[in-house]
């Protein structure tokens, strides 16, 4: 980095207008500004382009860039920058020039977090539906779910993704009509699994359009976590795979940081966002809410399954039954959830150490968290820890 400038500013590039997604990597890129003393100015898309890009540089004379990247149009090429350090963040892959610095998305963990999710409701067998355009991100996920499908023992149906002329996408329409029939010879209590959000979205509407209920006949889990927009109740219900953009941006900064020694770094999911579509059979237990208030508020005070049903009338056979086909997935799964999520919210600062987040987060030792935790995001909380404070 050129360090040695009087200014210590950074420039975000930004390429969305308006984004939940953007806005949190923009906050994990200012979050490594302030441990650096760095300014952090964000340019609106409005306000540069490639061509101008070099004028903009000797303006500003920055220490160095954070590109967003939201598709391959208006994204400049390392060569547009000169001698100033810049880092891509989350490019599509043809845009990931060789040794040029960014920060990707791990699209196997994407894979292993959604198959666990829908594992957790003991569905009949899978589905995958990739990207309308057919990026290869969106390869790379389904492929992964496929894999686990296939060491799981488990059938996996694959939406066929199609393109027209020049890899230009399907159109639109099209593609639901066809999605449409194919949802209809699903079997019953399939778990499909989407690319991203709109794809999920396509999915209900299509299911919807052939009267296939979502989720009484099948379950559905997309990714990216974005807040729908559109007021359609059906699609604002949709259960996602929250990606760690903060984290992206925070790598994107820490990068950035470290230049030239190293070129790349990668980030994952953060959490499942569980709405109506992975809810089993959609029973509107009253129940089965009144449990899973409990576990929310209760969950990190040491609360059991057998201590749950305890307070529900009936036996504790036929409430654990009856939450799993209301939920999609087992009473302590859900006590996991809440007790790994608060755990996760402790370890975005640097305090409690490590060794005491079992006993804030209801855990009966140490070691059951660590394994849990591990099991569900993959890596150690030391390392989680390390990538979100640095």
């Amino acid at each position: 980095m050129n360090d040695d400038l009087h200014s210590r500013r950074i420039l975000y590039l930004e390429r969305y207008d308006d984004a939940d997604n953007h806005r949190r990597k923009l906050a994990g890129v200012m979050r490594f500004a302030r441990t650096r003393k760095w300014e952090v100015e964000a340019v609106p898309a409005a306000r540069w382009s490639p061509s101008g890009l070099p004028a903009l540089l000797r303006r500003l004379r920055p220490a160095g860039c954070v590109v967003e990247c939201l598709d391959a149009a208006g994204i400049p090429s390392p060569a547009r920058f000169g001698r100033t350090p810049a880092v891509w963040l989350d490019p599509p892959e043809k845009l990931r020039w060789r040794g040029a610095p960014a920060v990707v998305c791990d699209n196997a963990a994407v894979a292993r977090f959604a198959f666990r999710e829908l594992a957790a409701g003991l569905p009949s067998c899978f589905a995958a539906v990739p990207s309308h355009r057919l990026q290869r991100w969106s390869a790379e996920r389904i492929g992964a779910f496929r894999a686990l499908c296939a060491e799981a023992g488990a059938p996996c149906h694959v939406f066929e993704g199609r393109a027209v002329r020049r890899g230009r996408p399907e159109d639109l329409e099209r593609r639901r009509a066809r999605l449409a029939a194919w949802l209809s010879t699903l079997p019953a209590r399939c778990a499909v699994f989407a690319a991203n959000d709109y794809s999920a979205r396509d999915v209900a509407l299509a299911a919807r359009s052939v009267a296939r209920s979502i989720p009484r006949e099948l379950s559905l889990l997309g990714v990216d976590g974005m807040p729908d927009e559109s007021g359609d109740a059906t699609i604002r219900r949709l259960s996602s795979v929250r990606m760690d953009f903060e984290l992206a941006g925070y790598l994107a900064a820490r990068l950035l940081a470290s230049l030239p020694s190293r070129a790349a770094a990668a980030f994952g999911p953060l959490c499942v966002l569980r709405g109506d579509s992975t809810r089993g059979r959609g029973r509107r237990d009253p129940h089965v809410l009144e449990a899973v208030g409990i576990i929310r508020r209760e969950a990190c005070e040491g609360l059991t399954a057998a201590a749950l049903a305890a307070r529900v009338p009936g036996s504790r056979k036929h409430f654990e039954r009856r939450f799993r086909e209301a939920m999609g997935h087992s009473v302590l799964d859900e006590i996991l959830h809440v007790r790994l999520q608060a755990a996760m919210d402790l370890l975005a600062h640097p305090e409690p150490p490590i060794g005491t987040l079992a006993d804030f987060c209801g855990f009966g030792s140490q070691v059951e968290l660590r394994i849990a935790f591990r099991a569900r995001t993959g890596m150690s909380m030391r390392q989680w820890r390390k990538n979100h404070l640095g």
